[in-house]
C-alpha cells in the first residue's frame, strides 16, 4: 500500500530517516510554501494533489502532519489515517497552548526569540542525544522563519478535522511534555518512554506500530 508520510511543524522528511515501513510504498510529503492566514485545512489541500487518490494509501502524519492528515482524509479517502505525537482537537490542548488560541503569538517570532527558546522547545520534545539536537537545529534552520509564523498559526488556530475521521489510530508517548497525554482522548496506542521526537528516538518501535496499525 502506499503511505504518505507528512512532517510536524517546522520539520520534514528527515524526521523519518529512521523509520521502516518494509512492504509499503513510502512517499514523504514536504510542507509547500503558504501564504499568511493559511489553515490547516488550506494546507492539506495543498498536499493531497500529491496523492494517488486512485490507488489504496494510508496517510501517516507526525504532530502537525497528524492535523492535517486528518484533514486530508476527506480529500483523498485513504484507507488508513495513522497519527503519532498530535492532536485530534483543541480538546486534547493542554491549558497553556490553549490560552494562546487568537492571541496570534507568532506575530512577535524572531530569529532571536527562536534560538533562546530551542533549549526550552528540545525539553519539551525529548530531544536529548547529540544526534538528535543536530537533526533538530538543522530542521529549525531550515525553515524560513515566515513559514514558520504561517504553520503555528494555523495549528492554534485548529478546531479539529472538518468531516470525521474513519479507520484513525492514534499513536502517542506517555512521556510527550509538549502534548501530554492524559489530555489525549481515546482510543490511543500509548508508548511507554515515548516523547514529541519519538518517531525518530524509537524508530524502531513506531515503525513496528505503523506496520501493525496499516495491516488491520
Amino acid at each position: 500500500m502506499d503511505c504518505y508520510l507528512i512532517p510536524g511543524l517546522g520539520a520534514d522528511h528527515r524526521l523519518f530517516a529512521r523509520i521502516d515501513l518494509r512492504g509499503h510504498a513510502v512517499h514523504y510529503l514536504d510542507w509547500r510554501e503558504m501564504p499568511a492566514d493559511s489553515t490547516m485545512r488550506d494546507f492539506a489541500m495543498a498536499l493531497a494533489g500529491s496523492v494517488d487518490t486512485t490507488a489504496p494509501h494510508a496517510l501517516v502524519g507526525v504532530s502537525m502532519g497528524g492535523m492535517v492528515a486528518q484533514e486530508m482524509a476527506a480529500l483523498t479517502r485513504p484507507r488508513r489515517v495513522v497519527i503519532i505525537s498530535s492532536w485530534k482537537g483543541p480538546n486534547e490542548m493542554p491549558w497553556n497552548i490553549r490560552m494562546l488560541r487568537g492571541s496570534h503569538p507568532e506575530r512577535y517570532l524572531r530569529p532571536t526569540l527562536v534560538r533562546t527558546a530551542a533549549p526550552v522547545i528540545r525539553w519539551q520534545m525529548g530531544v536529548e542525544a547529540p544526534e538528535d539536537v543536530t537533526l533538530f537545529d538543522d530542521l529549525v534552520r531550515s525553515i524560513p522563519l515566515e513559514q514558520l509564523k504561517v504553520q503555528v498559526a494555523a495549528v492554534l488556530g485548529w478546531n479539529g478535522p472538518s468531516a470525521p475521521v474513519r479507520d484513525l489510530v492514534h499513536i502517542h508517548g506517555d512521556h510527550d511534555r509538549l502534548m501530554p497525554i492524559d489530555l489525549v482522548k481515546e482510543p490511543v496506542v500509548r508508548v511507554e518512554g515515548g516523547t514529541h521526537f519519538m518517531v525518530h528516538t524509537l524508530a524502531e518501535r513506531i515503525s513496528d506500530l505503523v506496520r501493525e496499525a496499516l495491516r488491520t
